[in-house]
């Protein structure tokens, strides 16, 4: 779908540029998830451990592929900074810490 509207529509369009960075942001994500649930799960033979390691890397991929969507969007919309960048990530690696020290 990226490649189509990247090929028929005008580069500098809402829309083209939009669709772009959220099939972008999902590649991405859809790319971490597979790499942290087949890092995760590695160890973990079946069960509930497996289980564990699969959402926690689910979980991660989406956060990824958030943080660079909303990067991306920044990018997009010239507002990127490395102060805004550092607001934007900042709150995805408080929220893993918080989530990974708990108890599973």
């Amino acid at each position: 779908m990226v490649a189509f509207t990247v090929a028929t529509r005008d580069p500098d369009g809402r829309l083209s540029v939009g669709l772009v960075v959220v099939g972008g942001a999902i590649v991405i994500g859809a790319l971490a998830a597979a790499l942290f649930v087949g890092l995760g799960t590695r160890g973990a033979k079946r069960g509930k451990r497996r289980e564990v390691a699969t959402a926690h890397g689910l979980r991660r991929g989406a956060m990824v592929g958030s943080a660079i969507g909303l990067i991306a969007l920044l990018r997009v919309l010239d507002g990127l900074t490395p102060l805004t960048a550092a607001f934007v990530i900042a709150p995805f690696v408080v929220a893993e810490a918080v989530l990974s020290a708990r108890r599973a």
